[in-house]
């Protein structure tokens, strides 16, 4: 698959360019630090932290959806993408919305992030280039820390198994 053809690439650079303000967290970010791709924990999305904001929401979902994204919150569906109201709700509730396109991309639009506001993530945000499309990435030691303060069982586990990778040598 070329870069062209990569959904999640696509993805990225239609909210970039659209001028929607995201951090990239969660595991599709601990990739980015890899130091091999032997490194790469493989995910079924990618998390997407959004700046908190109704209209940077709309903008997302606006760019998203006009390519071909449909949306749900906790797997119903979603179609309020212009009600403001709604929108201002599901911001003030932190919620997360998944974003999925029939080419497989799955985008989780989060409002909230364990441990760290938007702009504790945004203020040292490390910069990537993929292809065309400049990213900004949590650090990684915020990346980690979230993962362990959200106690989740699924973190649990992936940090020991992270930890055990960092372990084994190359």
């Amino acid at each position: 698959m070329s870069a062209i053809d990569n959904p999640f690439l696509n993805a990225l650079k239609i909210l970039a360019d659209a001028g929607v303000e995201f951090v990239v967290v969660g595991v599709g970010g601990i990739n980015f630090y890899a130091r091999d791709p032997g490194g790469v924990v493989l995910t079924q999305d990618l998390d997407l932290l959004l700046a908190p904001r109704v209209e940077n929401l709309r903008t997302a979902l606006v760019a998203l959806g006009g390519v071909g994204f449909g949306f749900s919150a906790s797997g119903d569906s979603f179609v309020d993408l212009d009600d403001l109201a709604v929108l201002a709700n599901v911001v003030r509730n932190a919620a997360t919305l998944t974003a999925a396109n029939p080419a497989g991309a799955q985008l989780d639009l989060m409002l909230s992030a364990s441990g760290f506001r938007y702009e504790e993530w945004a203020a040292d945000a490390e910069t990537f280039r993929l292809g065309e499309v400049e990213l900004r990435v949590g650090r990684l030691e915020k990346l980690l820390r979230s993962k362990e303060l959200s106690a989740r069982p699924k973190d649990v586990e992936f940090l020991r198994l992270y930890a055990a990778r960092l372990r084994t040598p190359s």
